[in-house]
């Protein structure tokens, strides 16, 4: 079956694709004293404590009077919270969509060995309910925001309208890198782990507590310019700069990262549909 064909065949069960998120999402607040609260807690504490760290312990004194720039020049001239925050609520759509995808076709494997439904639908669930969670933690970001705004920290221009294709080519990431991990960790038992190792540094390899432009700084004093060059190809780099645009005035857009990030993509999804359309025989012996 070709792709425009499996496709159709997704559109075509889109209700019982919105009935499985809603069953995701019902599980994940039903039975929770503080429900949705801890889709603003989880990512708040996280960045707090980020910020504490990269930005009060590690953080030089400021001088009085120091220009408030120069004071958030290893975030680009924004308040570190803000800036951690941003950051934060990106990754952690990433990294919960990956964590769910590498278990999402074992973990139904009776529905998903005895249905006729298309198996693509198990990874789509996921992608769709953790990103309905990040767009229910925005909040957090927009309060920041306008926090900082109203204290005259950060000035808010017209390019946060640059939310809505960092939305959609994230979606279009999560959906390519969800095809490939869900068949291959059912298939293969120790790629869970392989996964959550490579998580736990792409982390660090990713903008999220400190900024690409200040990598290239120093990557150039020290004769590591490939570093920044490496950095833009990973397409987190360009979706989290994509959410930072409309509050970060020192520097414009990094339009090399968000070339790089639309165009891998594509590149994802076009090679996540092969590998799952590749593998499914398998997977339904397998499991």
């Amino acid at each position: 079956m070709n792709s425009s064909n499996r496709l159709a065949r997704i559109w075509d069960h889109r209700a019982t694709l919105d009935t499985l998120v809603r069953r995701d999402l019902r599980v994940r607040y039903s039975r929770s004293a503080l429900g949705y609260l801890w889709t603003l807690i989880d990512p708040l504490a996280m960045a707090l404590v980020y910020s504490f760290v990269f930005g009060v312990i590690w953080a030089s004194n400021p001088s009085p009077g120091e220009p408030m720039a120069q004071r958030f020049k290893n975030t680009d001239g924004v308040p570190i919270v803000l800036f951690i925050v941003a950051g934060m609520l990106a990754w952690n759509w990433f990294n919960n969509v990956i964590n769910e995808s590498a278990r999402a076709l074992y973990a139904e494997r009776l529905l998903v060995r005895s249905t006729n439904l298309p198996r693509e639908l198990w990874v789509a669930r996921v992608v769709i309910s953790k990103g309905i969670e990040h767009l229910l933690s925005l909040p957090i970001l927009i309060g920041f925001m306008l926090y900082y705004w109203a204290n005259g920290e950060v000035q808010l221009s017209w390019e946060l309208v640059y939310w809505i294709p960092a939305l959609l080519i994230q979606f279009i990431l999560l959906m390519g890198m969800g095809l490939v991990i869900a068949p291959v960790a059912a298939l293969v038992d120790d790629f869970i782990r392989i996964v959550r190792i490579i998580l736990r540094v792409l982390f660090y390899l990713t903008p999220i507590i400190y900024s690409i432009h200040l990598l290239a700084e120093k990557a150039s004093q020290h004769g590591f310019g490939w570093a920044t060059t490496l950095m833009q190809i990973n397409p987190l780099t360009g979706i989290i700069d994509m959410y930072r645009a409309g509050f970060v005035s020192e520097h414009g857009p990094d339009w090399h990262s968000w070339i790089f990030a639309f165009v891998l993509s594509l590149g994802w999804l076009a090679f996540g549909s092969w590998v799952f359309r590749k593998l499914e025989p398998a997977i339904l012996k397998e499991i």
